[in-house]
């Protein structure tokens, strides 16, 4: 089966979709997928991959604004599939995926969190770090679980900022992420062709939400948010804030709006990160789930 009709026949996450994998790639030509199928045709695994070129050597690793790959599994619909069933089953599918990986001298990607088992991968020779994100279900969750000290703050930006969705300005939201980088001490972004593509095709398969914050006293945007969602899940892309935007407080009110929205879309969000010691904390704030995923590599 193609990978683009198994997409269109059974549900996998947003990093996994064909037109996600053109977008942040640059193109068809720069990813593929390993798939696996039983005795019957019928599809038991898929590994989607991006290969890029760094050090003048082929690498497989993770596109630009996308946090997860690894193996997506389709389980028999059994109801006597029991457990040590599954692990047989990923045992072996996740060695087919592996023996199909194209040459390249690395392989980095973070597998998501339903993934619990990268023992096969172990076996093969990878290695295993172990990261975490926060995610969030906004139907279970009321603005009286969050920290004290957030919700004074996003009672201090309520009263200067004004929260709203506008898709039609990117070039504003990404300048907001460069001046957050620069604040962090980090490089410039070399990422706007990547997120111009993204940020099309999104727009274009209304599966995305742009927050920005503006300072009802100057009427300058000061901070933006950029979400990106299916039926099921949604995903925290990026966040950019200036100055005027720190101060007042701007990130924590559109991640407020962010879950609001996901609340009224029943969407589960998943904050994708972070490992910094700073963000952690905003996104632990919203009392989001701590929840660990696998970072897998291998140096061939």
């Amino acid at each position: 089966m193609h990978y683009r009709e198994l997409c269109a026949r059974h549900w996998l996450p947003l990093h996994f979709q064909p037109w996600w994998l053109d977008a942040v790639s640059g193109g068809p030509e720069h990813w593929g997928v390993c798939l696996s199928a039983d005795r019957g045709g019928q599809p038991t695994a898929a590994l989607p991959w991006v290969r890029a070129r760094r050090w003048g050597m082929p690498v497989l690793r993770l596109p630009p604004f996308t946090s997860y790959a690894g193996p997506w599994y389709f389980y028999p619909e059994n109801p006597d599939f029991k457990e040590i069933s599954r692990l047989a089953f990923e045992k072996k599918t996740a060695a087919e995926l592996i023996a199909q990986l194209p040459g390249r001298v690395f392989f980095r990607q973070n597998f998501r969190p339903e993934i619990t088992n990268w023992l096969p991968f172990y076996w093969a020779g990878y290695r295993q770090t172990t990261r975490y994100t926060y995610r969030l279900d906004p139907a279970a969750t009321r603005e009286q679980d969050w920290e004290n000290t957030l919700r004074t703050d996003l009672k201090k930006a309520r009263a200067r900022l004004d929260i709203y969705s506008d898709p039609d300005s990117p070039d504003r939201l990404f300048e907001l992420y460069q001046s957050s980088l620069s604040h962090q001490n980090l490089p410039p972004s070399r990422r706007r062709a990547a997120f111009d593509r993204l940020m099309s095709v999104l727009r274009s398969r209304d599966q995305c939400r742009v927050l920005l914050a503006r300072d009802r006293k100057t009427e300058q945007l000061v901070a933006g948010l950029w979400l990106a969602f299916d039926q099921r899940e949604a995903a925290l892309l990026l966040t950019g804030a200036d100055s005027a935007g720190r101060r007042h407080a701007a990130t924590p009110a559109l991640m407020a709006a962010a879950i609001d929205f996901c609340r009224e879309k029943q969407l589960i969000l998943d904050f994708e990160g972070s490992m910094n010691e700073g963000q952690e904390r905003l996104f632990r704030a919203f009392a989001g789930r701590l929840t660990p995923y696998f970072a897998v590599s291998k140096w061939l």
